[in-house]
């Protein structure tokens, strides 16, 4: 028997209502992690409604019909259960973690903020204050503001460019009654999915879904799509003057969408590109070089798009150079074969982490929940590991020469002066 036939199986089962519920049982750990996902997050607001699906993951906290706020996180500290929620461009996630004991009462909590919750009035006008001031953080820190930046402007265009906090305008113009019609509107059943990992068992999340769930709304909502001919922004440099010490930039790769069929060649390419202190540019553009602290690379995964970022903050003086030195190492990829001992490596930490991973219930629930999502069912964990354990040398040279041989990539950057230029 292969190690990896060992591993967690996940499991799925379609309620009658629609909502997926997928599980991945580990008997042996203390804990469990619950999660509730939506299938419908920015791309999926009206033009006037920028930032809805964020605004209402930060309401759903504040209240349901049996539940004031104060009861909600009460309810969840006494169980001693760990409760957060994040959104995306495509999801909204809600999630717990506790003692696996206390899962089917965590659950009651999570499932009633998640259907029942009322929005109360007072509260929404004390958390539009509380968005406006995130909106703001956001703004005030480099990093952020220059990645959401980016974000915006190679998805131009695409649904996926709406900025996930929404505008200040929008936030302060978007009123109780129509966060509430978006919440009915969107949170279907057949665009949930009921995730569950650690020590859980299938059919018990199952009966729980179906009790406490059940008053969803039946139906689906295709997400909303670019026009026709659509492509990301690339070949284009915008910097954002600003009074600082660095220089931070973003430079940006289209990427085929989530799920695809180079998904694995991508993952072992990005790990030797720009993870880790063994990556590529690490130890050209920080050991070697010493043009920066932080730089690395890392993927964005959508359902009909995605990108390659390469990160990096230097000084402005040195910036050029650090945006050439960052898309040449990528382009080596192109025209050299990587050895066999540096995949190998790649190999074997993306492996190790994975494995891992395991050990995390709330990362194993985030994880089924995703892949349910993209490809239609729970990813099992040992055939995706045999599939990047199959990835050649000859592989990835093949798919980053179609990929990004012909490319000239987005850079937008923020700092003093002009900025950087594209990579020559």
């Amino acid at each position: 028997m292969s190690p990896h036939e060992l591993l967690p199986h996940p499991r799925m089962t379609t309620l009658a209502n629609g909502i997926r519920v997928v599980t991945q049982s580990v008997a042996a750990m203390q804990s469990a992690a619950i999660g509730i996902r939506i299938d419908s997050s920015t791309r999926n607001e009206p033009a006037d409604m920028g930032g809805a699906s964020h605004f209402i993951e930060h309401l759903l906290f504040k209240g349901t019909e049996q539940r004031s706020a104060d009861r909600i996180m009460e309810g969840f500290d006494a169980l001693g259960a760990r409760v957060n929620a994040y959104t995306s461009q495509e999801e909204v996630f809600y999630y717990a973690t506790s003692l696996a004991s206390a899962v089917p009462d965590t659950f009651e909590i999570l499932a009633d903020l998640f259907a029942n919750s009322i929005l109360p009035p007072r509260e929404v006008e004390k958390e539009r204050g509380v968005v406006l001031q995130e909106i703001s953080m956001n703004q005030d820190n480099p990093g952020r503001f220059v990645y959401h930046r980016f974000h915006r402007g190679f998805w131009q265009g695409h649904p996926l460019g709406t900025p996930v906090l929404g505008t200040p305008e929008s936030i302060r113009s978007i009123h109780r009654d129509r966060l509430m019609d978006h919440k009915r509107a969107h949170y279907l059943a057949g665009a949930t999915i009921v995730s569950a990992a650690g020590n859980v068992d299938h059919d018990r999340i199952v009966a729980l879904s179906e009790r406490y769930l059940n008053s969803l709304p039946v139906g689906t909502l295709p997400a909303s799509k670019p026009a026709e001919g659509w492509r990301p922004v690339t070949a284009e440099h915008v910097h954002h003057p600003r009074p600082m010490e660095q220089t931070q930039f973003y430079l940006g790769y289209p990427l085929p969408p989530a799920g695809n069929r180079h998904r694995n060649s991508l993952a072992v390419l990005n790990q030797i590109l720009g993870c880790g202190m063994s990556s590529r540019l690490f130890r050209e553009v920080r050991e070697r070089r010493s043009l920066a602290y932080s730089v690395y690379s890392s993927m964005s995964s959508y359902s009909d798009s995605g990108g390659l970022l390469i990160y990096a903050g230097t000084t402005p003086e040195r910036a050029g150079e650090a945006v050439d030195v960052c898309h040449g190492e990528l382009m080596r990829f192109c025209h050299e074969t990587v050895n066999e001992e540096v995949m190998e490596s790649a190999k074997q930490q993306i492996l190790s982490k994975r494995l891992m991973a395991l050990d995390d219930c709330e990362i194993q629930a985030r994880r089924i929940s995703n892949t349910t999502s993209i490809l239609g069912e729970p990813e099992p964990l040992g055939p995706s590991l045999a599939e990047v354990a199959a990835v050649s040398s000859a592989d990835v040279q093949r798919m980053a020469h179609e990929l990004f041989a012909a490319v000239v990539p987005r850079v937008e950057s923020v700092g003093p002066g002009d900025g950087p230029r594209l990579p020559r």
